[in-house]
């Protein structure tokens, strides 16, 4: 399976969405063949809002006539509670088979806990670093970090915590 010319992103904020946009350049992609949905504003909780068009996104990206030319990322925050929990509630809405081009990618608590492990941090995963300071300055160097430990036959370091190594066969899914 070839990479896909189309990528669609579905996220929470607006780091996550940097985040995704530079791994996905990271991995190839040019900014052309990457769309994003808008990004939830204002108040209110931006998981409930990815989880509410989770299912439409999904049935979009499987009606699509060029499927095999499209791919969908969605991200959202596992925040206090499990990536596998977040990961049912991906299925009980639309569940998808092996061979579609779905990825999940579910830091816990935020991205910001991933950028500073990808970025050489040790961070403890029952603990939000969502107000970490300049973290906007890190995404990119973070990104690109988790392009090299996505590669095949890469371990990733004794640091890197459990919902990124998750991510990693999620992230495979695109290429």
């Amino acid at each position: 399976m070839g990479k896909a010319s189309l990528v669609i992103g579905l996220v929470e904020d607006t780091r996550q969405q940097q985040f995704v946009y530079r791994f996905l350049r990271e991995i190839g992609y040019l900014a052309h063949q990457i769309r994003f949905r808008p990004v939830p504003g204002g108040g209110g909780s931006g998981a409930h809002w990815v989880l509410d068009r989770y299912a439409d996104i999904v049935e979009a990206y499987r009606l699509r006539s060029a499927r095999a030319e499209t791919a969908l990322v969605v991200a959202i925050d596992a925040d206090d509670g499990s990536v596998s929990r977040r990961q049912q509630q991906f299925r009980d809405r639309a569940a998808r088979t092996a061979d579609e081009r779905i990825a999940h990618m579910i830091p816990k608590w935020s991205i910001e806990t991933w950028v500073l492990c990808l970025t050489g941090r040790n961070v403890d995963e029952d603990q939000s670093y969502r107000r970490e300071p300049g973290i906007e300055e890190q995404i990119g160097p973070a990104a690109a970090n988790f392009f090299h430990w996505t590669r095949p036959n890469t371990v990733p370091p004794t640091h890197c915590i459990p919902s990124l190594l998750a991510a990693i066969p999620e992230v495979r899914r695109l290429e």
